[in-house]
């Protein structure tokens, strides 16, 4: 009986989201009406892995400067993830990210040093550790199991530039210091097209003053965006075909912006290379 009646109300909660929109500013009934944007809970239980190809872009904007085009693989398998972006070039030959389970690991680039968006993520791993990173591309996408992963979320309604999407600020159980994790979703769809992870610090820095004493309190960001566009079936699933990383950090001031189009899909491979899975293998 309790089960026919959780059921009535999920089925109620969707006839209210389609007739006019989410009911009682509800978080869960964005999650679930995200989820059918993406495809039946049929399809989506049957896919046990992701695998992509496709074409990569990257533009320096500050700190570093130049444009490079190369490729790009992407792999999901339970809760691991590895994203590598290739380009010919010595400087900068490209970034890998990876989760393999267990541990979250990056590439350097030459001289054994990071970049500023590889150390961002090394430095604030749970976003990769708990599936946030690639959003719809892992298969540990947190969205898939809010029962399970039982985070804390806010809803309300937001503009981006111009455009007013639904914003959940998402707090997930595991401690992310002073970040703060924002997504967003299409107000007819209800698809994910944005996330906005932003961590403050607040440094102490010298006044006009002759006394030594005092001093300024200045806060400074590093601000890492995910936005995902071009939607097309792929299967029984709709899914992104762009996906763009930016990173923006006040000290050192950089700016820069990656592109990814997916170009080839496999689901539930067999044969995936492990070692996308662990950065430096």
């Amino acid at each position: 009986m309790k089960r026919k009646m959780n059921l009535l109300l999920i089925v109620c909660c969707i006839f209210t989201i389609q007739a006019s929109g989410l009911c009682a500013d509800n978080p869960e009934q964005l999650v679930i009406a995200h989820l059918k944007s993406i495809g039946e809970p049929d399809a989506l239980s049957k896919i046990k892995s992701i695998f992509f190809t496709g074409t990569s872009e990257v533009n320096f904007i500050q700190g570093m400067h130049g444009q490079l085009e190369g490729t790009v693989m992407m792999a999901s398998e339970g809760s691991k993830m590895g994203i590598v972006m290739s380009f010919p070039n010595l400087d900068y030959p490209g970034e890998h990210f990876a989760h393999d389970g267990k541990n979250v690991t990056v590439n350097n680039m030459n001289l054994g040093v990071k970049s500023p968006i590889a150390d961002y993520i090394h430095r604030y791993n749970r976003i990769m550790s708990n599936g946030m990173l690639g959003g719809v591309f892992s298969n540990a996408w947190p969205l898939l199991d809010i029962k399970g992963n039982r985070p804390n979320m806010r809803l309300r309604k937001s503009k981006v530039d111009g455009t007013e999407l639904y914003e959940i600020e998402y707090r997930p159980r595991s401690n992310h210091s002073d970040m703060t994790i924002r997504m967003y979703f299409d107000m007819e769809t209800y698809r994910h097209t944005l996330t906005v992870y932003r961590v403050r610090n607040t440094i102490d820095v010298a006044s006009d003053s002759e006394n030594i004493l005092d001093s300024a309190k200045e806060d400074f960001y590093y601000t890492l965006t995910e936005r995902f566009g071009d939607f097309k079936k792929v299967g029984d699933l709709m899914l992104p075909h762009s996906y763009t990383l930016e990173y923006d950090s006040s000290i050192p001031a950089f700016v820069a912006t990656w592109k990814i189009n997916v170009q080839d899909w496999e689901f539930n491979a067999s044969n995936i290379d492990q070692n996308l899975f662990r950065a430096g293998k």
